[in-house]
């Protein structure tokens, strides 16, 4: 069933609108990276210097001050959701990336385009998604836990892992 906006009533009102609908806003977590196996990070294809920042971000001494993940959730004019991170330390932004979802006609599942690329799908709940990203040159598996003002992050690549645990601000 098409709507006047152009989308089915799944993508409208399906899980995958009403977890992001919840996650419109700005939110931010102080940044958590552990490198587990070098010898995995080494290998991975990504690039030296890639390999050099996710490093140092998982070594960072806090006495350097906080490295922290700022992002912010919103729907563009096609019905998209537009996500944007930035990665800042002492209030300055090291690193920004923006991607758009599309939300599929299943109203669950979704395709990633923008500076991370890959696929994903959001729970029956609407309340949890999992994701299959490109980032660095890598694939992560990355899993979401939402409550109203928190969402707690997994992410899984080749030799590292993170947990965010984003709050509205």
């Amino acid at each position: 069933m098409e709507e006047a906006s152009g989308r089915t009533a799944d993508e409208a009102d399906g899980p995958a609108r009403r977890y992001y609908e919840a996650c419109v806003g700005a939110w931010r977590a102080p940044m958590q990276l552990d490198v587990h196996d070098p010898a995995a990070l080494r290998a991975s294809g990504m690039g030296a210097l890639d390999r050099l920042s996710v490093r140092l971000l998982a070594l960072w001494p806090r006495w350097l001050g906080r490295v922290f993940l700022d992002t912010t959730v919103s729907f563009d004019p096609d019905g998209r959701v537009v996500h944007t991170t930035d990665v800042r330390w002492l209030g300055v932004p090291m690193k920004r990336s923006v991607e758009r979802y599309r939300i599929l006609a299943d109203g669950r599942r979704l395709e990633v385009s923008g500076d991370m690329t890959g696929s994903g799908e959001v729970d029956a709940t609407a309340t949890g998604a999992t994701y299959t990203l490109r980032w660095l040159g890598v694939t992560i598996a990355q899993h979401t836990e939402r409550e109203p003002d928190r969402v707690t992050v997994h992410q899984e690549g080749p030799g590292f892992r993170g947990v965010q645990v984003l709050v509205r601000r």
